[in-house]
């Protein structure tokens, strides 16, 4: 099937980097949560998601981080008392750390693919 606006085709490369940095948000967004809270364990969770926006802002090692990310938001999906966001945005989430991991940083990454 022919696409339907063949000239935006140069900005597909680009996909990843916009994941990238949603992503980000979503894991900035749970740390900045988590350490707001009282218990150690949720300060712990808090810096290690401060530690993969991090890496997902700055594009290093980003299939890392995106594994990762991916065993964090199945933990949130299995446990409700260590989840920091809705049940859509935690499915969301991991749906965007899959498809990191499939595809790669993207553009603006620190990453080189070999």
């Amino acid at each position: 099937m022919l696409s339907l606006f063949p000239e935006l085709l140069f900005l597909a490369p680009f996909s990843a980097l916009v994941i990238r940095v949603a992503v980000a948000v979503i894991f900035a967004f749970s740390a900045w949560t988590r350490m707001q809270s009282e218990q150690t364990l949720l300060k712990v969770f808090g810096a290690i998601d401060a530690i993969l926006a991090v890496m997902f802002l700055s594009g290093g090692y980003t299939q890392l981080a995106a594994l990762i990310g991916a065993v964090c938001a199945i933990a949130w999906l299995s446990r409700t008392s260590i989840r920091p966001l809705p049940v859509s945005t935690v499915w969301l989430a991991l749906i965007m750390c899959i498809s990191l991991l499939v595809t790669g940083a993207g553009p603006f990454a620190f990453d080189l693919p070999l």
